[in-house]
């Protein structure tokens, strides 16, 4: 099997080495040396230029290394008629989920206070209520959505969530679509996006979605910075609706050094690093993939581009 491999990462050295450890017998191609593209049947891709597929006319599957899939959809709105996934790692969804424990300990345990204190020298104990007491809402139920609020219900917390379909297997409560939306913020003290973006999800976090939350709430943005609406956190900081954010993705990535974000006291900026896609961790799914291919078997974590996730 003749795969290419294109990544806008500096880890293209460690993707090649990994794949060919765990499947000696691909033929790994990295982009823009990749000799005929008649002869490609794979491209494993992320942020891919726009001639990335040109003349791969017996392409087979395009495999993006990420979980989100929207780069890809954006640069590429025709894309070739073949399936297109999206990666689904167990061990990034778990250093995700990690990652918004942190988050939500952070705010309850009220270390960002403690933070501001510190710089001040000043020794000063707040009571904080119990893990149960706190209600955390996730937006987003997908693989990383999942493994999220089953982290957070192990440690005891009030977890809801809200998706575009019923979850039942989820094990929380789940709100449903625009009309469970209102509910759902109206309980939820901190708020967690894990949202794929969509046209729908674009600017979601935005003033009218801060309003109906409950007055000094918290937000966690590990999913796109392009879900934010920056000047209404900016307002809903200012005005205690919101009391704190933690944001690891921009809309301009790196953010620049000029944002506001990097000196409110409020906000925790951390660079897009809640989980960093792993080549020998996600190799393993890629692998299972590419043999599901050969077998002709059905293939795992497929995009409805329509959808956008």
């Amino acid at each position: 099997m003749k795969v290419v491999l294109q990544t806008t990462w500096n880890t293209t050295a460690a993707w090649r080495a990994e794949l060919l450890r765990q499947a000696p017998d691909l033929d790994v191609r990295i982009w823009p040396e990749i000799g005929d593209p008649a002869e490609i049947d794979v491209v494993l891709c992320w942020q891919p230029p726009p001639d990335l597929f040109t003349g791969m006319r017996n392409l087979r599957l395009i495999q993006v290394l990420g979980a989100g899939v929207d780069g890809l959809l954006r640069s590429h709105p025709q894309l070739p008629p073949v399936p297109v996934a999206r990666l689904v790692d167990p061990v990034m969804s778990r250093r995700m989920a990690e990652y918004c424990l942190y988050a939500t300990l952070r705010f309850h345990r009220q270390f960002d206070i403690y933070e501001r204190q510190l710089a001040q020298a000043r020794w000063e104990r707040h009571q904080h209520a119990d893990a149960g007491e706190i209600a955390v809402g996730v937006m987003g139920l997908g693989a990383i959505g999942s493994a999220t609020v089953q982290l957070l219900r192990q440690l005891g917390y009030n977890v809801a969530a809200w998706a575009r379909s019923p979850h039942p297997e989820a094990g929380v409560p789940v709100f449903v679509g625009e009309e469970g939306l209102p509910a759902f913020l109206a309980r939820t003290r901190i708020l967690i996006c894990l949202l794929p973006l969509t046209a729908q999800t674009a600017s979601i976090l935005d003033r009218r979605l801060f309003e109906q939350l409950p007055h000094g709430s918290y937000l966690v943005n590990a999913a796109r910075g392009e879900h934010l609406v920056v000047p209404h956190l900016l307002a809903a900081l200012e005005s205690g609706r919101l009391e704190g954010a933690m944001l690891d993705v921009f809309a301009h990535e790196p953010l620049p050094r000029s944002s506001p974000l990097w000196r409110h006291p409020k906000i925790f900026v951390t660079p897009h690093t809640a989980g960093i896609t792993n080549p020998r961790t996600a190799t393993g799914v890629i692998v299972e993939q590419l043999r599901r291919l050969e077998r002709g078997e059905p293939l795992l974590h497929l995009v409805d581009p329509s959808r956008g996730y």
